[in-house]
């Protein structure tokens, strides 16, 4: 996992160009897939991106433009921005466990126009309560139930032909099944992941 501190936030675009000439080559590559979220930190942001591989910090802050933000890789120290192992984490997931949670995700039903609509077409859930129901099925088939839930932001990324609803959820959620939901750590959950959705990441519960 990697962690990156900007000034201010790249265009969702402009981060899967560069994460594209990160990890060349491996887009289609289950392994390798790269999945990525921006957070907020009051005045700054956050860059955050999992993958099976370590990516050049100093590389992927040039491409987007932003100068002097402190990225760093492994082997240095005494600044915010890092990229740390993810397997010590991912082994200690055991099922009953309780995480505080965040999920940036593209929350979307497939509706049927006509009967021989195959899977139907896809449209962006655009309610709270309908936006809550997908997290919660979204739990049953990635090894967690969702014990409570707030959206804290609801937007659109657009650009050329790309049109897709971003929704950030906070919430508190339990392990049913490790294997399953140390798979959605890695490799995320929905649609979107290329422009910024689908990373599950979760936190200690305060006693």
């Amino acid at each position: 996992m990697t962690r990156v501190q900007l000034r201010r936030a790249p265009a969702p675009d402009a981060i899967h160009r560069v994460l594209s000439g990160v990890f060349p080559g491996k887009r289609n590559d289950s392994k390798n897939e790269s999945i990525w979220r921006i957070d907020n930190l009051g005045d700054s942001k956050a860059l955050i991106v999992v993958s099976s591989d370590i990516p050049n910090l100093n590389h992927l802050v040039d491409s987007v433009g932003i100068k002097n933000s402190g990225a760093v890789s492994t082997n240095e120290s005494g600044t915010q921005d890092k990229t740390i192992d993810y397997n010590p984490f991912l082994k200690q997931v055991m099922d009953g466990q309780n995480w505080n949670f965040r999920l940036c995700a593209n929350p979307v039903e497939h509706r049927r126009q006509n009967p021989a609509d195959k899977r139907g077409k896809i449209f962006a859930l655009r309610t709270i309560s309908e936006q809550i129901k997908w997290i919660e099925s979204q739990g049953e088939k990635n090894g967690f139930a969702v014990s409570g839930c707030t959206i804290i932001g609801d937007s659109w990324i657009a650009f050329d032909k790309v049109r897709i609803r971003s929704v950030t959820f906070d919430g508190l959620l339990t392990v049913t099944n490790a294997e399953a939901f140390r798979h959605a750590l890695t490799h995320g959950i929905g649609r979107g992941k290329a422009y910024g959705c689908g990373l599950l990441t979760v936190a200690k519960v305060q006693e």
